[in-house]
């Protein structure tokens, strides 16, 4: 049986997904094992090499097969690019754990790219814990906006969501801004008396993007609830990922009713944000074609790895991940 099987990988900040996979596209199994962190972070080669591990193991287990040799492993990582230093180390990793005849090394947003529209021309909004947008026209040619991480960018995701909550409750706190209910909310969720005391739970090394996307639900919450300011917040990121996908369509010259695909958990979690989004994309481009995703993005890397070893690059069945 070796060498009749592809795997597919999608690793994140906050979990690393698998799909085992036939030559012929039939999907088997799903492993997942922990996140992982840019790999210029302390330990990052070792936290890579444990979250793809346990996600291999658990989809063997979860297909009842023993481990054996694969055609092609296609990864769409956090953090990597394809033709960057990183994708290099990630090949040494994997080819630690695993035999591979190929081994395709992309960025999530690309393999999200390539599963969201079947490998055609089209565009990607991700807005998870960060936010990406991507996209390709007939030729392959790739354009981005975004994705320049945590510090330097993020708009319209989740972690841009509650670090913009929690900057409005501390406005309101101060009297430099109007009310909202986000300044109670934040007290209870950090559990302090006064709202300044935040500060040193937010400084502290281990908050950081994720810490700040924990608090996106609570933006969430006081929306729905009618708070204006958090209203506000959910409406600006939905402009931002809009705008974003106007200058990726512009720069590809793609039509102007290329699919555009919304991807990622805040468009489900955030109150508004994927209505939002929608409608302030169909402002700025009335021909707007918002899409589901045809695929999630752990099997856009299983169509990675199909190509790789020459297979038909089509996925039969999209099992439950």
């Amino acid at each position: 049986m070796a060498y009749k099987l592809v795997i597919g990988v999608d690793g994140g900040q906050t979990s690393t997904k698998c799909a085992l996979v036939t030559r012929d596209g039939r999907v088997l199994a799903y492993g997942q094992g922990s996140g992982l962190v840019h790999l210029a972070a302390a330990g990052a080669r070792e936290r890579h090499a444990s979250a793809l591990r346990e996600a291999f193991a658990s989809a063997w287990a979860h297909a009842g097969l023993e481990p054996q040799p694969v055609a092609a492993i296609g990864l769409g990582l956090t953090g990597v690019e394809g033709d960057a230093l990183e994708a290099a180390q990630v090949r040494q990793i994997v080819a630690g754990l695993i035999e591979a005849r190929a081994i395709e090394v992309h960025s999530d947003a690309y393999a999200a790219l390539i599963g969201a529209h079947g490998g055609r021309p089209g565009i990607i909004a991700i807005s998870g814990t960060g936010s990406h947008i991507l996209g390709m026209n007939a030729a392959g040619e790739l354009a981005r906006a975004g994705g320049w991480g945590w510090l330097l960018g993020d708009e319209g995701s989740a972690l841009w969501i509650g670090r913009s909550g929690l900057m409005a409750a501390l406005h309101a706190s101060d009297g430099t801004a109007g009310p909202t209910l986000l300044e109670a909310m934040m007290r209870e969720h950090f559990q302090v008396q006064v709202l300044r005391d935040v500060k040193r739970r937010v400084y502290d090394p281990s908050f950081g993007a994720k810490g700040f996307a924990a608090l996106a639900p609570l933006v969430s919450q006081a929306a729905a609830q009618g708070d204006a300011v958090a209203q506000n917040i959910v409406a600006q990121a939905a402009r931002d990922l809009a705008t974003q996908v106007m200058a990726v369509q512009r720069r590809l010259a793609l039509p102007a009713n290329t699919p555009v695909a919304p991807v990622g958990g805040a468009y489900e979690h955030v109150h508004g944000l994927r209505a939002g989004f929608t409608a302030a994309l169909r402002e700025m481009n009335p021909q707007a074609n918002v899409v589901d995703p045809q695929l999630p993005p752990v099997l856009g890397a299983a169509l990675i790895a199909l190509r790789a070893c020459g297979c038909p690059a089509t996925i039969q069945s999209a099992a439950t991940s």
